[in-house]
């Protein structure tokens, strides 16, 4: 019997693949490029702001003296802006932009009660501009209380609120003038009707002990 040669179809050492293999494994090595060209990029590209200071939409008791805007990468502080706009479009006074690693502060004055629009542009280190806006609001300041004055009295000093002092009041309140009346001496008629009322009771005793003189009289003379 003849022996059966079979041929490998395994490539020899330093033999090319074939084109079919070839345009298999093309889709597989574009896809591992892309993903290694996305996840290789630079963390700039991705700069975005994580906060501020005033913070969007913040209602403050208070005007700020700064605005200040703080972002996941490093800004330049070239090609940056901050504009600051009131409810009426006026612009607020803005001083000079500074950068400091990944922070932008910008001096800011003259604000009032109401709201304000802060518009801002930063160049992030691979000098990529990004953008946004966000408002916020200063209260307006509660009107200072303004009391009437009560009619100056005799314990206040005119157009004060706190008491006269002893002396105001000596020097503005006149000293009562005491008049001592002298007793009206009794009438004539009073001290007849006196008089009279002492006859009386005189005659009455009188009569009365002469009653009584009487009446011993006759007990003596019963008794003998």
């Amino acid at each position: 019997m003849q022996a059966v040669h079979r041929r490998s179809h395994l490539p020899l050492p330093g033999a090319s693949l074939p084109g079919a293999a070839l345009r298999r494994v093309a889709p597989v090595v574009a896809l591992a490029a892309v993903l290694v060209a996305l996840l290789g990029s630079p963390a700039s590209a991705h700069t975005a702001l994580t906060s501020s200071d005033p913070a969007a939409g913040a209602t403050l008791d208070a005007a700020p003296g700064a605005i200040s805007l703080t972002f996941s990468g490093t800004v330049r502080g070239d090609g940056s802006s901050v504009t600051v706009t009131g409810d009426g479009g006026a612009p607020a006074a803005v001083g000079a932009l500074s950068a400091v690693d990944n922070t932008v502060t910008v001096p800011v004055s003259g604000l009032t009660g109401g709201g304000y629009q802060v518009v801002w542009t930063v160049v992030s280190a691979d000098g990529h501009a990004i953008n946004g806006q966000f408002p916020f609001t200063v209260a307006a300041p509660s009107p200072a209380p303004t009391s009437a004055s009560p009619l100056a009295g005799p314990g206040r000093a005119a157009g004060s609120s706190s008491p006269a002092s002893p002396a105001a009041l000596a020097a503005g309140s006149p000293t009562p003038t005491v008049r001592i009346e002298p007793s009206a001496p009794p009438s004539s008629s009073d001290s007849n009707a006196v008089w009279w009322i002492i006859a009386v009771i005189s005659v009455a005793v009188l009569l009365l002990a002469a009653v009584a003189a009487v009446q011993l009289i006759r007990r003596r003379g019963t008794t003998r």
